[in-house]
Order: C-alpha cells, then structure tokens, then sequence
C-alpha cells in the first residue's frame, strides 16, 4: 500500500532538535496514533469511539509508521501514513456518506486530524469533527505539552506548512472548555423517514417531517436488516449526542422500528433539557464556602481530572 510522508514538527524553548528528552517524546508518539484513529472514526462513522473490535478498514487507515527523526532545533517526526481511499476502498463505492464533510479519496488520517485541530483553532463550537469523547482525549495532550514542548505542528501532503494545523496550548485549552460545555446524552425518541443507512460504518439517517435531518449509529446489530425499511416511516430509540454548541450531533440508536404515518409527535429535533454545569463557576462557588456545603449539590460528577485541575489552576 502506497504511504505518504508527513511531517510532525515539535517546538520547545530549548531547541532539542534530534536531542528531545525521551518521557515528553515517548508521551507524544503515544498520544499521536490514537488521536489520529478517533479522527478518522470520527469522520466516517461521527463517533470517535465505539465499544467491541476495530474494523478492518480503521485499522488500515490509521496504520502510520514513524520513518524518521530528525532536526536541528525543532524535533521532526517523519511519519509514513496510508491515504484513506487507499486503504478502504470499499467505504467510497458508495457515494452517499450520511455526513456533511465528506473526507477525501486522498487525505490520510493525519490531515483529517489536522481538520479536528483547526476547528478547535477557530473555536468552532458547532463543527461536526469531535465529540465529547474526541475533545477529553485532546486534552490529554496537555501531558506532553508541559513545558518541554510548546507545540505540535502536522504539514504534509494537504496540509499546508505555512501556517500549519497546531496542537498548542491554546487548542488544549479550548478542547478541555468544549468538552465542560457540551450537554450530557440523553434519552431520545426520533421519527421520520428513513434516508439513508451504511452497512460499513453503522451509519444511517433520517428526515423529519420539518425537512431537517438527523444521522445516527447503530449501536448493536447488523444495520443492513433496515434496508426494508428505507424511505419509510420509522422511529428511533436510543441516545442523542450534543456538540459544543447544544445541537445534536447524531443519535446512538439501540433501536429502529417501522412506525405509523401518523406518529407526528416526536418528528422533530431533540435539543439538550440542560446545559452542562460550569466547573469554573462551581469552584469560585465552592472556594466562598467550607466543609460538606462546598460540595453538595454542585459538582457534576462526571467531568474529567484535566478539566478540574484547570479550573483551580486558572483560579488558584
């Protein structure tokens, strides 16, 4: 299979060049492959990640191989990585993908993360490249870029090196936000007529009655038994998943059943029933107060350990 090389270009005050220390080096080559799946899976499936095995075709794509290292000041990593198309042909035999941005027959797994990297720059709050699960991984890359190293440039191939797509502090920062900010899953009941399905990702859609569409994946089963029900009414149970911004990402659908033409009521678009809380607004909260009332009531239990200690450290 043909590869094409990028390059990932790391800055650090220190100008290591082919001399970076190996912890904060080994923590970026760890964090890197995985970050570039969960882009991948992300674009063609419009989840970052998924209980049970990889499919053959993600494994395939996000098989990159470090070739190279090399540099004077800043530390290049020369990456040999797979064109999509290339990789899983299979997955452009059909034309219609279910999801707005279509990745290209060309891109490799590193241009769609750099795709990821610039909505975030451009704090994109809408964009359908990440889900929560995508943005709390990003922010893990806050372990690598600690001091040591100050940025993480991808170029090569789509992307271009001037200006190049960023991993930086910044982006790190608007990350760990987006993921405080975005609304929880909730239950969610959908109808409206089944558009389109997509047996190698899982995929499929449907059109309310207001002409809006709502995609989704099937979480268990074999997603081709729906074929019957194509351009027929149906009703969809299982999760919505927010963006940044509170509209709906797509549904996690544990189930899809054929319904009556007159089941009008639940066609139309789930929105959030609440926002997430904001923990930098609890902890100011909670540093006015002492003991068992700082806490009660307020902290929402799930948010992650980068998220927390960003929020005292911004506060301390």
């Amino acid at each position: 299979m043909k590869r094409i090389e990028q390059i990932v270009r790391l800055t650090s005050n220190e100008k290591y060049g082919q001399a970076a220390p190996p912890r904060p080096l080994g923590e970026i080559l760890r964090l890197l492959p995985v970050a570039v799946s969960r882009a991948l899976r992300m674009s063609f499936e419009g989840r970052s990640t998924a209980s049970g095995p990889i499919p053959g075709w993600l494994h395939r794509m996000s098989d990159i191989r470090l070739v190279e290292y090399t540099g004077k000041t800043d530390t290049r990593l020369h990456f040999a990585c797979p064109t999509v198309g290339e990789a899983a042909p299979e997955l452009f035999e059909q034309q219609e993908f279910g999801w707005t941005e279509k990745p290209h027959h060309d891109d490799t797994g590193f241009d769609i993360l750099g795709d990821v990297v610039s909505d975030l720059t451009s704090h994109n709050a809408d964009s359908e490249r990440f889900d929560r699960p995508m943005l709390q991984y990003l922010a893990h890359f806050r372990r690598a870029i600690n001091g040591t190293f100050q940025e993480i440039a991808f170029s090569g191939h789509r992307l271009s090196p001037q200006p190049p797509s960023v991993i930086n502090e910044s982006v790190i920062k608007t990350a760990t936000e987006f993921s405080s900010e975005t609304p929880r899953s909730e239950p969610a009941r959908v109808v409206g007529k089944l558009d389109m399905i997509r047996a190698s990702t899982q995929a499929f859609a449907i059109k309310l009655d207001s002409g809006d569409e709502v995609r989704g994946v099937m979480l268990n089963g074999d997603i081709g038994s729906l074929s019957q029900m194509l351009a027929k009414r149906v009703l969809v149970l299982g999760k919505a998943i927010y963006r940044p911004s509170g509209r709906l990402l797509r549904i996690d659908a544990e189930n899809v059943q054929q319904t009556s033409e007159n089941d009008t009521f639940f066609s139309k678009m789930p929105s959030p029933s609440r926002r997430r809380l904001d923990v930098r607004q609890i902890v100011r909260e909670q540093s006015q107060k002492r003991g068992v009332a700082a806490i009660i009531g307020k902290w929402p239990g799930d948010e992650t350990d980068d998220v927390i200690a960003e929020a005292l450290q911004e506060l301390s």
